[in-house]
């Protein structure tokens, strides 16, 4: 019987455009790059550690690929030391790649390629690119990890296409919807990333922390819902009480990208909960004299 050829028509660009990738076992459209084949075979993967020692599985029942703590990549289900699929080395390789870029002292690492392992073997990321996949994975590992970046600033390293990213971190949610959740945010963590976009000065980046340290308790105590511009606002109240500093409010609106009339409704509302509404009215003063 003459089967004869079926013409694929991608789902992203509508191009009927495609070819064949051997080596990684995908087919790809020629024009956007989706992945419309992947993983002709069925596979599993593991990670093992420099000793081999099973680190991480979706399945330990399953044969399937196995990948070194060294990084070397293994894959035991067609023979001894064959190769692993190049698409897991190659989406393993953004990920750290997108690490580095915004969180390159986290040690997230292993997280990350544990996630994008298990992620992988329950077939989560389906046909989207693999720029997207990693994008998603380390996207979703920084939240949970409590150290959030937003969706512009993970996806700068590789610039995928942000709906289908946003696509596949909601089917990383509902993946794990049943497990413990995201950590925490940690405050001091997205303080010291704006800080960082705004001053090198170290003397004003410790004289911030205790700022925030002193308005994170009297968060504690109320009813209070951090706006998107709270760690700029902290930073803007912080500049006030510190009259050496060159930091205007100018500058942390063009660093942050948040606009003045957000910095000055979101340092009212910090501010209420010490009784006072503007910064002005810190102007000068030591932590001590704004009460306890």
């Amino acid at each position: 019987m003459n089967i004869g050829l079926i013409m694929m028509i991608c789902d992203e660009c509508g191009s009927s455009n495609n070819s064949f990738d051997e080596i990684q076992g995908e087919r790809v459209c020629d024009d956007c790059g989706l992945i419309l084949v992947q993983e002709m075979f069925e596979e599993t993967v593991h990670i093992l550690d420099t000793g081999g020692n099973l680190k991480h599985s979706a399945d330990k029942g399953r044969l399937g690929s196995v990948i070194t703590g060294k990084g070397s990549y293994k894959f035991n289900r067609f023979g001894k030391n064959s190769v692993i699929p190049q698409h897991i080395q190659n989406a393993l390789m953004h990920c750290n790649m997108i690490l580095a870029h915004v969180a390159p002292d986290l040690g997230l690492n292993e997280r990350v390629e544990k996630l994008y392992l298990d992620l992988h073997n329950k077939g989560i990321f389906g046909r989207s690119q693999i720029e997207a996949r990693a994008t998603a994975v380390v996207f979703y590992a920084l939240r949970e990890n409590g150290t959030p970046h937003t969706f512009a600033e993970v996806s700068a390293e590789f610039n995928p296409n942000l709906k289908s990213v946003k696509r596949l971190v909601r089917k990383i949610n509902q993946a794990f919807r049943n497990k413990a959740g995201y950590n925490p945010v940690n405050p001091q963590y997205l303080l010291e990333k704006t800080l960082n976009d705004i001053t090198d000065d170290l003397v004003f980046k410790r004289q911030t922390i205790k700022v925030l340290e002193f308005f994170e308790t009297k968060v504690a105590q109320n009813t209070f819902n951090k706006g998107r511009s709270y760690y700029a606002s902290i930073v803007w109240i912080s500049a006030n009480m510190n009259v050496n500093t060159m930091i205007t409010q100018v500058l942390i609106t063009e660093k942050t990208g948040f606009s003045r009339f957000n910095i000055r409704r979101q340092t009212k509302a910090i501010l209420s909960m010490i009784g006072l509404e503007l910064a002005s009215q810190v102007k000068g003063k030591q932590l001590s004299e704004l009460g306890e």
